[in-house]
């Protein structure tokens, strides 16, 4: 875990990360909140050690990086088995008893679970169609969800009249709605949809990580800043018009 106790590492992880995005040596200080004169010794140090040259990842970087990556993965993955292995808040579907085997699924975001045989869990507490504790036998994290993104030109450009509104109303369907700008929120009310606003970049990135697919409706303006955050958390995105 070197990556994550040595500073020194961690700077140096998250340097190489930015490179393969395509940010420069001015770019990377900026996102890091480092000075340039930092992330120059920086360089320099990764030059020296074979990791970088020319501003580019050598081979040898890119194993380091992986390296480094997979052991965050094993630790991240462990603390997870760890948190879930004791109780997890599950929502019951019919009546559950304490002591009950059950089997617990993920949808839209939310655990539920129900008295079965094929079991994956144990219910710690009573409950019918209401919050129930369980403890899971074995976790597995639900698989990301992907974002869809439909842009709606600024206000200047017709804005949401500019836009198909039923085409919105149709790919909303079983995905979780969140509108970046007003002219994508007043689009989103004309489709009948209760879309997030406040909150709407954050709560995208954390529908994702809950398994939830997520249709983004963003105003041009603020659709690079979109995209880069879901860049940087690794998060797969198509873009509609």
């Amino acid at each position: 875990m070197e990556a994550l106790i040595k500073r020194k590492d961690t700077v140096k992880l998250l340097i190489l990360s930015l490179l393969l995005n395509g940010l420069n040596q001015r770019e990377i200080s900026k996102r890091l909140s480092l000075t340039p004169q930092a992330i120059s010794e920086y360089f320099k140090e990764l030059n020296s050690e074979g990791l970088v040259r020319n501003y580019e990842i050598t081979e040898k970087g890119l194993r380091w990086l992986i390296e480094k990556l997979y052991e965050i993965h094993v630790w991240s993955e462990n603390i997870l088995k760890n948190l879930y292995s004791e109780k997890v808040v599950a929502i019951a579907v019919g009546k559950v008893r304490e002591g009950d085997k059950v089997r617990y699924w993920f949808d839209r975001g939310l655990i539920y679970c129900e008295v079965s045989d094929d079991y994956n869990a144990v219910a710690l507490t009573n409950g019918e169609n209401e919050e129930v504790l369980i403890k899971p036998i074995t976790f597995k994290p639900p698989e990301k969800g992907n974002v869809t993104i439909f842009i709606v030109p600024d206000a200047t450009l017709g804005g949401s009249k500019a836009v198909d509104i039923q085409k919105i109303y149709e790919i909303a369907k079983d995905k979780v709605v969140v509108a970046l700008g007003v002219e994508a929120l007043i689009a989103c009310r004309k489709a009948g949809l209760n879309a997030v606003f406040f909150g709407a970049k954050q709560c995208c990135v954390e529908a994702v990580y809950h398994g939830c697919d997520v249709l983004a409706v963003c105003t041009q303006s603020l659709l690079n800043d979109l995209i880069q955050t879901l860049m940087d958390e690794n998060i797969k995105y198509k873009i509609l018009k």
